[in-house]
């Protein structure tokens, strides 16, 4: 559980992040992830899903996009300079060597950052809980796609055991970013006295923190329909001992993936994870093997222990031109 202190910290170096969290938390909404049903079989039987590189991502240049506004906005802003003079301020020099810390990383944090895509998933009319999306279907649509829909309380589980971070992408313009890159100096500069009590390390790692999901969850607006948050594991910078490496092949890519268990984790505060208590639903895309393949879902299901497995599968009808 994170202290009163973390909580302050948190709201004052992720702005964005904590509004969204309250606001998808407040609305009950729940996450989906598209995928074909033959990762959806591997997924219940293994109770696993895997994290894949950032490097992979379906346009890599999306994580340079985030990585370009930070570097500009912290190099080449007043508002970085503020940021700079209060990080002196604070502890003489520690600047520069945070900005060494951070440049260090800079490729690793593209190339050794491992991730899972899931949706922001609901809307009012309860249309999204039946068919699914269709600029997703369109986006993910192979002839067999499924989407899982999870309810979202172990996203936001208070442990960090597992060291995968729950986080809202932001869809922004340049000028959005540094918008929000000012509101977050602001907010250190007002809290001097809390932020200058911590140690040259602590204060170091938090910046770098927030530095680093801020590259790994920004996006080019053009992608907002999408409503991705994104599940973030960065061995390299937060090791965990439950998530263990191995080497996928994914459509015949051999690659080095990072395999989360669905599971709970009593003892580290980590409840209501596995496969019958987090899964809401799944949806069938379009395709035209629907029964096949709800058959095998709902089969799986049940050998995974799910409770009335028929009744957690669904057929989305909604019409998809290929």
């Amino acid at each position: 559980m994170l202290s009163e202190l973390e909580q302050k910290i948190s709201k004052l170096l992720f702005p964005y992040a904590n509004k969204e969290i309250d606001a998808l938390q407040n609305s009950g909404a729940k996450f989906s992830h598209y995928t074909s049903a033959e990762a959806a079989i591997s997924i219940i039987r293994h109770n696993t899903v895997w994290m894949r590189s950032a490097a992979i991502m379906n346009d890599f240049s999306e994580m340079r996009y985030g990585q370009e506004l930070i570097d500009y906005a912290y190099r080449r802003t007043s508002n970085g300079q503020r940021l700079k003079a209060f990080i002196d301020l604070c502890h003489q020099g520690l600047a520069d060597e945070f900005e060494d810390v951070f440049e260090k990383h800079k490729d690793n944090r593209l190339t050794q950052s491992y991730l899972i895509s899931v949706s922001r998933h609901g809307d009012e009319n309860g249309a999204e809980d039946q068919f699914g999306r269709l600029s997703m279907w369109r986006a993910y649509g192979g002839d067999t796609n499924v989407a899982f829909v999870f309810n979202n309380e172990p996203f936001f589980s208070p442990s960090n055991a597992l060291n995968a971070f729950t986080s809202p992408v932001f869809y922004c313009t340049e000028a959005e970013f540094f918008d929000e890159f000012q509101s977050v100096v602001q907010n250190l500069e007002d809290n001097f006295s809390l932020f200058s009590q911590l140690s040259r390390q602590e204060l170091r790692e938090r910046l770098f923190n927030a530095f680093h999901f801020a590259v790994l969850s920004t996006k080019h607006p053009g992608f907002a329909e999408e409503k991705e948050w994104r599940v973030i594991h960065s061995p390299r910078v937060h090791p965990s001992k439950h998530i263990q490496p191995s080497v996928r092949c994914v459509s015949g890519v051999p690659q080095k993936v990072y395999d989360l268990k669905i599971r709970n984790y009593p003892d580290e505060d980590i409840k209501d994870a596995t496969l019958p208590e987090f899964l809401h639903k799944i949806i069938i895309g379009p395709t035209q093997y629907p029964y096949p393949i709800y058959d095998a879902l709902v089969s799986e299901l049940e050998a995974a222990g799910v409770a009335a497995p028929e009744s957690k599968v669904v057929v989305s009808d909604i019409p998809l031109r290929r």
